[in-house]
């Protein structure tokens, strides 16, 4: 990977690092990725590498917005649900749309895929948001957490 970096080209982009991985691709003297693709949904927030991202002008693409279905039935998020007149998929998607993140749902059903897209012309309230939010307290990831790999098996060591 570092042997890429040091090559031309217009961009590049990670997936799964977490920050101790940005941080050595700084500390390698490597340019900083233009975007960091990461698990995102109220369960698992990664506020750390939000965080880092943001302060170094990397912009973060969430995956997993809908935490792999294994969540669509969480009570909080049916109740927002209902009270918008949305479904829970819509919740979860433009969850991550306020929050300024890029976020790739995945989805086989072109019904789901149009009802998917319609959340850009309604907002999540404060107070709603801010309920979603604490769902992040549980930290629970739907799937295995990539960005905890040490250096050596992110290949910058």
């Amino acid at each position: 990977m570092t042997t890429l970096m040091r090559t031309s080209r217009k961009s590049l982009g990670v997936s799964n690092f977490g920050v101790i991985h940005l941080e050595a691709l700084a500390k390698l003297g490597l340019e900083k990725p233009s975007v960091n693709q990461i698990q995102i949904n109220p369960w698992y927030q990664n506020r750390d590498i939000v965080k880092y991202c943001r302060e170094h002008d990397i912009t973060v693409i969430g995956y997993s917005p809908l935490a792999k279905a294994k969540k669509i039935d969480d009570e909080t998020v049916a109740e927002i649900a209902k009270k918008l007149s949305k479904s829970p998929a819509q919740i979860l998607i433009r969850w991550s749309v306020q929050h300024g993140f890029i976020t790739i749902p995945k989805t086989s059903q072109e019904s789901r895929l149009t009802t998917n897209a319609n959340v850009f012309d309604w907002a999540i309230p404060d107070e709603d948001m801010k309920t979603l939010d604490a769902l992040g307290e549980q930290q629970w990831s739907c799937t295995w957490d990539p960005t905890m790999s040490s250096l050596e098996e992110a290949g910058l060591n």
